[in-house]
C-alpha cells in the first residue's frame, strides 16, 4: 500500500487554501467548518500532474494550518 502523506495548496507556512492528506489508500480533505477530514475521493484524479500547485507538509505541520476557506 503506498505511504500515507499530506499536502497543502495555496501554504504560506501558517495558512493553506486547501488541505488534503491520503491515508490508507484514501484521499481525504479538511473541512475548516467541523474540522474534520472528508472523503475526497475525486482528488485522485486533479492530484497528478499538480505537483507545482501544492507542497507536501508532514502531520505535524497539517496540525498547525489554519485553512482559509
Amino acid at each position: 500500500m503506498p505511504e500515507d502523506f499530506y499536502f497543502a495548496y495555496g501554504y504560506d507556512g501558517k495558512t493553506a487554501t486547501r488541505l488534503y492528506r491520503f491515508v490508507g489508500g484514501n484521499f481525504e480533505r479538511y473541512d475548516p467548518s467541523d474540522k474534520s477530514w472528508t472523503p475526497d475521493p475525486g482528488q485522485s484524479r486533479i492530484f497528478i500532474g499538480e505537483d507545482l500547485e501544492y507542497d507536501e507538509i508532514t502531520e505535524e505541520q497539517a496540525k498547525q494550518i489554519a485553512v482559509l476557506v
